[in-house]
């Protein structure tokens, strides 16, 4: 196998874009703390979250490999071009060096940092067949990586905000990718509302859980003296990229609910981006 094809499969598999998101996720979180810029922190709060993200990605990737062999054959453990022990045993190195990493953070980084690890391996093994919980669990990871990087301030209150949106745009993707993996996990057991209640109750919870998000997005707005520019950033880039995702997904099968999935990366991106300009 070429070079290349080895490092685009690893790169594949860390989910580089998605790795490198949560880095920043992180200093979105430390900056509207107050978090100071020209401190240490911000690099180590970056390269801290995007190896536990890069790990969480790689450890769900290896439990994933009979799934995927039906839902997403190309990816690089099913197809061969990433030995499965080796994915494994990598996965758990970047956990650890997360971790280890924020020591030198905070305690309460720290805190944070050993339970996404926890969480990102026990909903892998255990907790992403669980009916409801496996997308709770995957939407509090997302909020996490915003509030790693309040934590490392002296005051993490201000990092709720974006970390409870986080959270909402993240469980209603999770309903979504559940229509879109649903023929997967039918046959593997992964208990999601697709699997178990079928594709129109998920897409009707996903609905729920992202207009809400739209209803409450000028909130920060109107009653936390945000900007007129947060205002702006996350109706254009948030709301609407969320309302395509929906009108696209009503289909309810999985093309449909893939491409909604990708739509609605849009919005989470925006969405950081947003929250800076409080």
């Amino acid at each position: 196998m070429a070079f290349r094809d080895k490092l685009r499969a690893w790169l594949s598999l860390i989910r580089i874009g998605n790795t490198i998101a949560v880095g920043l996720a992180s200093l979105v979180g430390y900056t509207i703390c107050g978090g100071e810029l020209s401190s240490h922190k911000p690099l180590l709060l970056f390269i801290a979250a995007s190896f536990i993200a890069a790990g969480t990605y790689m450890i769900n990737d290896y439990f994933d490999r009979d799934v995927d062999s039906i839902n997403k054959p190309w990816r690089p453990i099913p197809s061969g071009l990433v030995p499965a022990y080796k994915a494994y045993t990598i996965a758990l190195i970047l956990l650890s060096m997360g971790v280890i990493m924020s020591i030198t953070i905070s305690a309460l980084s720290l805190v944070i940092a050993i339970i996404a690890a926890l969480l990102s391996y026990l909903y892998s093994w255990k907790l992403k067949k669980v009916l409801i919980v496996g997308n709770l669990v995957v939407s509090l990871l997302a909020a996490l990586s915003i509030v790693f990087g309040g934590a490392a301030t002296s005051n993490p209150i201000p990092a709720s905000i974006p970390a409870l949106y986080a959270f909402l745009i993240n469980l209603g993707r999770e309903f979504i990718k559940g229509i879109e993996d649903v023929e997967g996990d039918r046959m593997h057991g992964v208990n999601t509302l697709a699997t178990r209640y079928g594709v129109h109750i998920a897409y009707i919870a996903a609905a729920t859980v992202l207009l809400l998000l739209v209803a409450i997005s000028p909130l920060p707005f109107i009653a936390l003296n945000y900007s007129l520019l947060y205002l702006i950033i996350a109706v254009i880039g948030v709301d609407i990229p969320i309302i395509l995702a929906l009108f696209i997904a009503r289909r309810m099968d999985p093309e449909s609910a893939w491409k909604a999935t990708r739509i609605m990366k849009i919005s989470l991106l925006m969405g950081l981006i947003a929250f800076l300009f409080r």
